[in-house]
This record gives C-alpha cells, sequence and structure tokens, in this order.
C-alpha cells in the first residue's frame, strides 16, 4: 500500500510541474476595443446633420473569415452587429476566447 501511495505523490508531483510549464509557455493576450463607433457623412448642405453611433464591446469569438481564423469582438451600431477583428500573430498562431471576465484572448504557440 505504501509504494502505491508514494507513487501517487511522485505521479501528482509531475502533474503539478507540467502545469506550470504549461503556463509558463510563450503567449500572447488580446484585449477587445472597449468602444467602436460609426461615424457618417453626408454629401448634403448643412440643413442635414449625420448621427454618429457608439457602442461598448459585447461579444468576443473566433471566426472563419476568408478561410482563415480571425479574433472578432462584436458591437452593436445603427441597430446590428458590427464587427471588428485581426488575424493571430504568425508565432502565436492557437487562439482560444479567455473566459472569466472581459473581452480578451489568449494566443500560444
Amino acid at each position: 500500500m505504501r509504494p502505491y501511495l508514494l507513487a501517487t505523490f511522485a505521479f501528482l508531483g509531475l502533474m503539478g510541474e507540467t502545469t506550470i510549464e504549461a503556463q509558463a509557455a510563450p503567449h500572447i493576450v488580446y484585449d477587445c476595443p472597449a468602444e467602436a463607433s460609426g461615424v457618417v457623412s453626408h454629401t448634403g448642405d448643412a440643413g442635414w446633420t449625420a448621427t454618429n453611433q457608439s457602442s461598448r464591446v459585447r461579444d468576443a469569438r473566433l471566426e472563419s473569415i476568408g478561410g482563415q481564423v480571425a479574433l472578432v469582438c462584436t458591437y452593436q451600431i445603427f441597430g446590428t452587429e458590427y464587427w471588428i477583428h485581426r488575424r493571430p500573430p504568425v508565432e502565436y498562431p492557437n487562439c482560444r476566447r479567455l473566459e472569466g471576465g472581459g473581452y480578451r484572448f489568449y494566443c500560444g504557440p
């Protein structure tokens, strides 16, 4: 029974070291811009007023755009969903949304 107990502790110790190394791996974290604005212009005379709109970030997700992965932040502008996106960097292509507060992406090698 005692060798089994020691083996279990040794295994758990190795798992802890592996977890620490995985968390320390090189990575980059991207935050969605907190706010986006839609600007309207017109060619009419000064009697016409263009109404601009802005929105705070509402969601973050991974999407395929043109067959490539993109980090997408969404906003509500002019009554519809508006996207701001970026591609993951070449050195950190594996991305996921970070859960637990905020609109963020974690990208690693």
